[in-house]
């Protein structure tokens, strides 16, 4: 009898420990399938992201000169700036990101684009600030050292007309030439130069700004503009002429007076 109910224990204790067996993971097949998740839900999130960054990139290489185009649809969009583009084209001192147009001048110096792609201008820290309230109040960074720079000087598409001796610049969108003062009132927003300006390397479309030089000028005669060539030809053409005016004035003239080269 003692010998049956023994049997019948040790029967009943190998069952329940093939039954633990098999519905109790040892605690490193646990740790293994977590990591195994988390791997998964790690590249998920990589792909997606990548995937997003490359349609963000081909929105803005792709964006056209209309003025009322939308900026790419983006989920980061607060986080990037309005044209979808990561670093932001444009941030004021304090971070905030400048949208691709506005109605509104920024009250603080601004950085211009620190995502670079130019082979050449990328040995240098592409961290430039810009100060709009100085350019259109203070007389010394103005071009004659008398009148308040105009935004038109680079916002070039917001003029009725070009300017003589610069009429190989095209698209002139506004009826009369804006001003800073014109801007406070005015419900039509003003155009960031990489609205229209696609960066170093973009696929050229119809939609790439191109310049037309008169021939005295001896450069090409057709030439495609990137926002850097649009940025560096505003800035050395004020600061020259600047320069010329007055000699003390302080106006950057080589790319170390704006740009800190990489240590």
């Amino acid at each position: 009898m003692k010998l049956k109910l023994f049997v019948i224990l040790l029967v009943a204790l190998g069952y329940l420990a093939v039954m633990l067996a098999c519905n109790i993971a040892p605690p490193t097949a646990a740790l293994i399938q977590e990591s195994n998740t988390g791997a998964n839900s790690n590249t998920k999130t990589t792909s997606n992201a990548n995937a997003n960054s490359n349609t963000a990139a081909t929105n803005n290489s792709n964006t056209t000169t209309n003025s009322n185009t939308a900026a790419p649809n983006n989920s980061n969009a607060a986080a990037q700036g309005t044209d979808g583009v990561n670093p932001p084209h444009a941030v004021d001192i304090s971070g905030k990101p400048i949208p691709e147009s506005s109605t509104a001048m920024p009250d603080k110096p601004i950085i211009l684009a620190k995502d670079s792609r130019s082979p050449i201008r990328g040995e240098l820290k592409p961290e430039a600030a810009f100060d709009h309230v100085k350019h259109t109040t203070d007389l010394r960074h103005s071009l004659d050292g008398k009148t308040p720079t105009a935004c038109v000087e680079c916002h070039h598409t917001d003029q009725p007309s070009a300017p003589k001796g610069q009429e190989y610049l095209k698209r002139f969108e506004r009826k009369e030439v804006l001003t800073a003062k014109q801007l406070e009132g005015s419900k039509q927003p003003v155009k960031s130069c990489r609205v229209c300006h696609f960066q170093e390397g973009a696929k050229v479309t119809v939609a790439f700004p191109s310049v037309t030089y008169p021939k005295e000028m001896k450069k090409p005669a057709v030439e495609k503009l990137t926002n850097e060539q649009a940025y560096h030809i505003n800035c050395r053409t004020c600061h020259e002429a600047a320069k010329k005016r007055d000699p003390t004035v302080k106006a950057p003239q080589t790319c170390v007076d704006c740009h800190s080269r990489k240590p």
